[in-house]
């Protein structure tokens, strides 16, 4: 029997009112299901979109994902793939490779990268299937994943020079730095280069003196220019496909009426970045949001 990674299948955007219980019997259709279990935010007890589910064994965790993606369930398709929390905290080298053309598939780059015999291949997507156009390698010593970076740094895919350097976020799980592209909305994107992280990490020489600068939580979002409608839910959505959010939340007057802004928070600061990077300028309802580290 496998490890228990491999029999965990991820199963993202469920309704809201999705219970465990409906989730189970859902995925039951193709094997014996060992748990079930909806996440939900531990302050309101609403559901976060997305839940996990333990099989018997890897074959079975693989027929879910090959019959149940984009299957409908409480009248929404879900997303359905191998939950990559224990792969994503297994250490090992990790190499980023960035720039890719959206057409790129995981297989693509295991085939690609063959030679140096890479342990795990990951093309990261978002909520919907799509690719974000960067991928993470891992290596089972730094030797082998060097020299990726040394033969594959450069290397042209269909026309695209792709970015091939060892991941700055040990573990390789919280996507800080990884520059490559931005949203534009959460179906379109554009690529970028990481001179924005350096800009940004040569701020602060221009910044105001100590005692004028406002403090920053490195862990919490703003999200400003919300439309009057937009609900803590359709926050969680817009912000579900990031690694580490813990809560999303609208602010409120205290007559009930939204201030057009909310805040997003994540478990590490990394992740808050990673979702400034690429969601800063994404839109939401038709409004172009903007997305910032909070300052107190």
């Amino acid at each position: 029997m496998g490890e228990a990674g491999n029999r965990t299948v991820f199963v993202g955007n469920l309704a809201w009112n999705t219970t465990a219980d409906e989730l189970r019997d859902f995925m039951a259709s193709v094997g014996t299901v060992l748990s079930s279990a909806v996440q939900c935010h531990a302050d309101s007890g609403r559901s976060k979109g997305w839940g996990l589910v333990e099989y018997s064994t890897d074959g079975e965790a693989m027929a879910a994902i090959e019959q149940l993606n984009n299957a409908e369930l409480g009248g929404r398709a879900v997303h359905v793939r191998l939950d990559r929390s224990n792969i994503d905290t297994s250490g090992g080298f990790a190499v980023f490779v960035g720039n890719l053309p959206w057409s790129t598939t995981t297989e693509d780059l295991q085939t690609l990268f063959a030679q140096f015999q890479p342990y795990d291949v990951h093309v990261k997507t978002n909520m919907a299937g799509r690719s974000r156009g960067f991928a993470i390698l891992r290596f089972s010593a730094p030797e082998p994943g060097q020299q990726a970076i040394a033969a594959m740094n450069g290397f042209d895919i269909d026309g695209r020079p792709i970015q091939v350097r060892e991941d700055r976020d040990v573990g390789g799980g919280a996507e800080m730095g990884r520059g490559t592209r931005r949203a534009a909305g959460r179906g379109a994107a554009e690529p970028r280069a990481d001179a924005a992280a350096a800009a940004a990490a040569a701020a602060p020489r221009s910044s105001p003196p100590p005692h004028k600068q406002e403090a920053v939580d490195r862990c919490t979002v703003f999200v400003g220019n919300l439309a009057w409608g937009t609900t803590n839910e359709d926050l969680v959505a817009h912000f579900v496909s990031m690694s580490g959010m813990l809560t999303a939340e609208v602010q409120y007057t205290p007559s009930g009426r939204s201030k057009g802004w909310g805040l997003v928070t994540f478990a590490e600061p990394e992740q808050a970045l990673a979702a400034v990077e690429l969601l800063a300028e994404s839109t939401l309802h038709e409004r172009r949001l903007t997305v910032r580290l909070d300052r107190k």
